[in-house]
């Protein structure tokens, strides 16, 4: 005997149909959205690199250690040849007296000097002290040789020369004679650290 189909079964069988329709129709669909899901091969690939970009970095560590606690030993040995002074002032009045040796050594008259406004430079300050000198060319050379190997850093920023003609008394002859001078007027400069802040 044949049974009738009730609408409700009819509806679910409908149902049950489109269902596999659907299912059958968005499989390559699925299997996109599944690529995409965490257990996918392309962000296993990218997590895989990620992975291995971290083991590179830990690998480095050792040297990155090693070459950065060089690099501190170069900077303690070049800061080893800043002023001794902790604060400008202290700087500058060490400078002065480091000029006046270095210029008594080499003969040099210092006639003026300058302490001027010191000039932050990144992580240090510049201690600028201006000189106005006199001497002749040689003791003016042994000056400057003297300040460029001098163990404390210490740069000529500015330098300008003019020369001068003064008198000399001569004992022998009891007369005086004209000498022709260089009178120097330079900028030499120091550093010290800046105050961390």
């Amino acid at each position: 005997m044949a049974r009738t189909i009730s609408a409700r079964e009819r509806a679910l069988l409908l149902g049950a149909v489109a269902l596999c329709a659907l299912y059958l129709g968005a499989r390559p669909f699925l299997s996109r959205i599944a690529e995409l899901g965490p257990r996918s091969g392309r962000l296993f690939a990218e997590k895989a690199k990620v992975i291995d970009a971290y083991r590179e970095a830990v690998a480095r560590e050792a040297g990155l250690r090693a070459e950065a606690e060089s690099i501190g030993r170069q900077i303690a040995a070049h800061e080893a040849a800043l002023l001794p002074g902790a604060t400008p002032p202290l700087a500058a009045a060490d400078l002065q007296t480091r000029l006046k040796k270095l210029a008594d050594s080499a003969g040099l008259k210092i006639q003026s000097e300058k302490i001027l406004a010191h000039v932050k430079r990144d992580a240090y300050l510049e201690i600028p002290v201006q000189i106005v000198a006199t001497g002749d060319i040689r003791t003016l050379k042994n000056f400057i040789v003297a300040v460029e190997s001098s163990a404390v850093f210490i740069a000529i920023q500015d330098l300008n020369l003019r020369a001068v003609k003064r008198r000399q008394f001569v004992p022998e002859t009891r007369s005086y004679t004209e000498v022709n001078d260089m009178q120097a007027s330079m900028t030499l400069v120091g550093l010290i650290r800046s105050e961390r802040g």
